[in-house]
């Protein structure tokens, strides 16, 4: 599996400053940050880190029309309730814009751009990583941030099960659609934390 080197995340790091907006690529800025200070933490690779935090929202303002075409070229697929909520389209985008435009193979960075907005009750490391990174840079200010940057330096599990606490709950109070996966992810992580 081919490794990732400096030279390469610089290149996509210019590369996305060329394809988002200058406030998505502030909060892109602080996912990589964040994920940097936790693989660190964790003992996980820096350099997938980096790469996964990136890439993870490169397809974020894309239309529609162009992140289905490349999710159409990639192994990744679009469940029917993925299908009926287009916020949820960007992580597969992004995913198949990682594997044919930056030719990065390695399933572990792979998952955690796919993985970064619902999670996954099978969640690498890395993947753990980018899904809590993305909601704790420095950028985000909604009540509760605190406590979840506190909690993410103690245990990276508990921090992806408050992710998810958090995430449903205001879901819930916006009347808004659940998906399955983060139910599943909440169900995963609490019954491996040995709570009943």
């Amino acid at each position: 599996m081919k490794k990732i080197t400096a030279k390469q995340l610089n290149e996509i790091k210019e590369w996305v400053r060329t394809q988002v907006s200058a406030k998505r690529y502030e909060h892109i800025q602080g996912v990589v940050r964040s994920a940097t200070l936790l693989a660190a933490r964790y003992g996980a690779s820096v350099e997938k880190a980096q790469a996964a935090a990136w890439l993870h929202d490169c397809a974020k303002e894309r239309s529609r029309s162009e992140m289905l075409s490349w999710i159409r070229k990639s192994p990744f697929k679009l469940d029917p309730d993925e299908r009926a909520i287009p916020a949820l389209w960007h992580p597969h985008a992004g995913a198949g814009m990682a594997l044919n435009l930056w030719k990065i193979e390695d399933k572990d960075v792979l998952q955690a751009i796919r993985c970064h907005t619902l999670g996954t009750p099978e969640m690498s490391l890395l993947a753990q990583i980018v899904f809590v990174a993305d909601f704790i840079e420095r950028g985000r200010t909604f009540e509760g941030v605190q406590k979840m940057r506190l909690v993410a330096k103690r245990d990276l599990r508990s921090a992806v099960l408050l992710k998810c606490s958090m995430t449903i709950e205001y879901l819930f109070s916006k009347n808004m659609r659940v998906h399955a996966r983060l139910l599943q992810t909440w169900n995963a992580f609490l019954a491996a934390s040995g709570a009943k």
